[in-house]
């Protein structure tokens, strides 16, 4: 899946180190002026700073400067201004214009926008429907931040991985992330993040996710970042979805030992690969628990917290 978001910039993006296109590198601005033996081509296209951001020069010279025709992973960082909603559906314009240049095209993620330029929570969004229609060979799709977004139940023949980092995710969308028609998706990760910033879906949200309906070809389920992961914890604990899963991820989150207990009291989890709960509240007897209920797991809780426990928070917010 889509790397650990905190506040970075991906550096790998589709299994491949991302290279970065930006306004402040003059060689990047001419045509040819790429090296012929780059072999990433997982292209980052934009700027870090609001100085440099400048759309209607970097997406061009990206354009003369690169064969987009060998290009199989793309992000793009700022365009102008990541508070500028107007700026955000320029981009999008300005890809579906040129799809037809990008044949090879696999994995697209939109918002590589790190926090020193601005706060998830600023970054202004436009719906992605019209990108996934306009690539049907994509394989993975992400974006960040959803201020502003609006998305009606997806649809792509091919998608496999469909990550959302978000601080907040309305609760529509992950109604609409629920009924959309995704038949070769493997890989799911909601930032559900927190009502401050609009998030909150709860149960009745989630349903069509828990329920294993809406994707029969999931492996992975990352429900991250949520505000009450311990409430999440026992809905999965008895989701018809976790049986199908190789990956269960409940990471930067608020997870505690009335999760974890939750867990384990419900369906078996020893079919699992992986169990990812790293930035938790979890105690040392309940860590010890679950290694012993899951000796064949590789279950990842870095970032322990518990001193903490009377200020819990979500890892990504703002």
């Amino acid at each position: 899946m889509i790397q650990d978001f905190r506040h970075d910039a991906l550096t790998t993006f589709h299994g491949l180190p991302v290279f970065p296109f930006a306004h402040d590198d003059p060689a990047d601005l001419e045509p040819g002026g790429v090296p012929e033996d780059i072999e990433a081509w997982a292209w980052r296209v934009g700027a870090d700073e609001y100085d440099e951001a400048d759309g209607e020069k970097i997406w061009p010279a990206f354009l003369a400067a690169v064969d987009t025709t060998r290009v199989k992973a793309l992000t793009l960082a700022a365009w102008d201004s990541c508070e500028s909603g107007t700026g955000w559906q320029e981009y999008h314009a300005a890809l579906l214009d040129a799809a037809d240049r990008f044949p090879n095209l696999e994995a697209l993620f939109v918002g590589d926008v790190p926090s020193e330029m601005s706060e998830v929570s600023w970054i202004e969004q436009a719906d992605p429907g019209p990108l996934l229609a306009a690539f049907p060979n994509l394989l993975a799709f992400g974006l960040r931040g959803t201020a502003e977004l609006t998305i009606e139940p997806l649809a792509h023949d091919r998608l496999r991985e469909l990550t959302l980092q978000t601080g907040g995710l309305p609760p529509h969308i992950v109604r609409a992330i629920g009924t959309s028609t995704l038949p070769a998706l493997t890989g799911l990760d909601l930032y559900l993040g927190t009502s401050i910033y609009e998030g909150g879906a709860d149960a009745a949200d989630l349903a069509g996710i828990l329920s294993g309906a809406a994707f029969p070809a999931l492996r992975h389920l990352g429900l991250r970042n949520a505000e009450d992961t311990d409430t999440l914890a026992a809905l999965l604990a008895h989701a018809p979805v976790v049986a199908q899963l190789e990956s269960l991820d409940l990471a930067l989150g608020t997870l505690g030992d009335d999760g974890v207990a939750a867990l384990l009291a419900g369906q078996p989890l020893t079919h699992l690969r992986r169990l990812d709960l790293h930035h938790h509240w979890i105690s040392e007897a309940l860590i010890e628990r679950l290694w012993r209920a899951l000796p064949e797991v590789d279950i990842n809780v870095d970032e322990a917290l518990l001193g903490r426990d009377d200020d819990r928070f979500i890892a990504v917010a703002e």
